[in-house]
């Protein structure tokens, strides 16, 4: 289309405004001197202009017409349009006839073989007082690079298209927190949440969120487009009509869309399986201690919190008589249905090494042997311990969990070196041993809660003035802050803490 500023209009301006009457412009120099006005009009036009009289021959163009084809003045005037591309007789597409006819503006779009270029041309009639044609105007702007660049962006999108269309999940592509891009499946996804299919594209992602998830969305888009990451994977809870709940599972990872940073989102309905997974981790919770030995001698607070629905972490604390102890803090290498199987079997292992000695050392050193034989690949990490509260002694052996912590007067933190179990048939493991008393702490923790040792001792500082159920708060607490800033966990976390009565 023309613009508003464009060849026709400056001319009608200035006729306007030089209240120019063309009609009476009869004589060779009063034309001359209309041409040179209305030249200087047309030059601070940067689009090609050509004016062509009734006859259809060239009257000039103005000076990006000139440098355009590499003319001057007199190489033009009184020539047809189409001897200036070096042809014989006029263009089947030509327009000219039409303007005349109708007198009436004509926009379109074509390509000039000559100079292999697509141009958007706009033709207008300029009209006499009495309706007559005095000149028309022709204006040509050069759209190749931008019909080249439509064209690659229609393939790139056709391309994602075929692609996304491939993938039996929803899939949305996302630029600047925008859809633009989703498959069919994606379309009848969201329609469940009663979104008509002409608002997905173009529509906000966060609008499909809760509200508790999008200040984490946002860190984690952030996050990805910043550092290129792939295969983030998050899990949330969506409610449809009806009050329905869907679990839904999401992939964002990072890609380039038509040359801008963006993210593809692949969205899986694990309903029925999280329906699964949950009774599992409902099982895993019941079997979890809350009933711990030697009441008399020590308070005992623990957390567990999976970064899933179910724990790779666990804990048992063994009464040996009434006055040894021995506890087992454990990570089974993985996440989810494969770490809680293992779980089970490691716990049935345990038990069998503790019936048989109460040395942590021995207890690791066999567990390690088994682990061996029977686990293959699957490594776990462990801190065992006992406590004797006759000799008023604690032994600790760590083999992949290689700190805890002690507190006296002071935090300390506690080092036992030692290989995840089943890694090496001749792994060797180190042993610590502290002598207690009354009022000491010991905190025996999965790597989920290393931030506790932080160079900056906030949480270690923290830890000095208050007994382990507060610090067992503190603790829950700040995991669930972490959930709400972040949206999940990174690992799961899980605590042992034990006072000397």
């Amino acid at each position: 289309m023309c613009e508003e500023k464009d060849g026709t209009e400056a001319l009608n301006l200035k006729k306007s405004e030089k209240n120019y009457n063309v009609t009476n412009a009869i004589t060779s120099r009063e034309q001359q001197l209309l041409e040179k006005e209305i030249s200087g009009v047309l030059n601070g036009i940067p689009d090609i202009i050509k004016v062509y009289n009734p006859d259809y021959t060239i009257s000039f163009f103005n000076e990006a017409g000139y440098n355009f084809y590499s003319k001057v003045p007199s190489e033009i005037k009184g020539k047809k349009c189409y001897e200036i591309l070096g042809r014989n007789e006029r263009c089947l597409d030509c327009s000219f006839e039409e303007v005349v006819e109708n007198k009436n503006m004509i926009s379109k779009e074509k390509y000039i073989p000559e100079l292999n270029k697509f141009m958007d041309v706009c033709y207008s009639p300029v009209l006499g007082e009495n309706g007559e044609i005095l000149y028309i105007v022709e204006r040509l702007r050069d759209v190749t690079e931008k019909k080249i660049l439509d064209k690659i962006r229609k393939e790139s999108e056709d391309r994602y298209k075929q692609v996304i269309n491939s993938i039996p999940d929803a899939v949305v592509i996302i630029v600047d927190n925008l859809i633009v891009l989703a498959n069919q499946e994606a379309y009848n996804l969201l329609n469940l949440l009663n979104v008509k299919h002409v608002g997905i594209i173009g529509s906000n992602i966060y609008k499909y969120f809760q509200e508790k998830y999008v200040k984490s969305l946002h860190k984690k888009f952030r996050n990805i487009l910043l550092n290129k990451k792939l295969k983030e994977i998050s899990d949330y809870e969506f409610i449809f009509p009806g009050d329905k709940i869907a679990n839904l599972q999401i992939s964002y990872s990072y890609i380039s869309y038509e040359g801008n940073p963006a993210i593809i989102a692949i969205i899986r309905d694990i309903t029925e399986f999280k329906k699964e997974l949950n009774k599992a981790a409902e099982f895993q919770r019941k079997t979890l201690q809350n009933d711990f030995p030697a009441k008399d001698k020590v308070n005992i607070a623990t957390t567990y919190m999976p970064a899933k629905t179910v724990s790779g972490d666990f804990y048992r604390i063994y009464r040996i008589d009434e006055n040894l102890i021995v506890g087992v803090l454990g990570d089974v290498r993985g996440k989810g249905i494969s770490a809680a199987l293992s779980i089970s079997a490691f716990d049935m292992l345990c038990a069998q090494e503790i019936a048989a000695t109460y040395e942590p050392m021995e207890i690791v050193m066999n567990l390690n042997k088994k682990l061996i034989d029977y686990y293959e690949e699957n490594y776990i990490a462990v801190c065992c311990f006992s406590m004797d509260f006759n000799k008023g002694e604690l032994k600790a052996v760590g083999a992949g969990i290689n700190q805890f912590i002690f507190q006296r007067d002071e935090v300390q933190e506690e080092i036992v070196e030692g290989t995840f179990l089943g890694m090496f048939e001749d792994s060797e493991f180190s042993e610590k041993v502290i002598k207690f008393k009354q009022g000491d702490k010991f905190i025996f923790f999965s790597d989920g809660l290393d931030f506790i040792l932080d160079e900056d001792k906030i949480v270690q500082n923290y830890m000095k003035d208050v007994n382990i159920f507060e610090f067992k708060n503190y603790i829950d607490q700040f995991l669930d802050d972490t959930i709400l800033e972040f949206g999940n966990l990174k690992d799961d976390c899980t605590m042992v803490a034990i006072e000397i009565k």
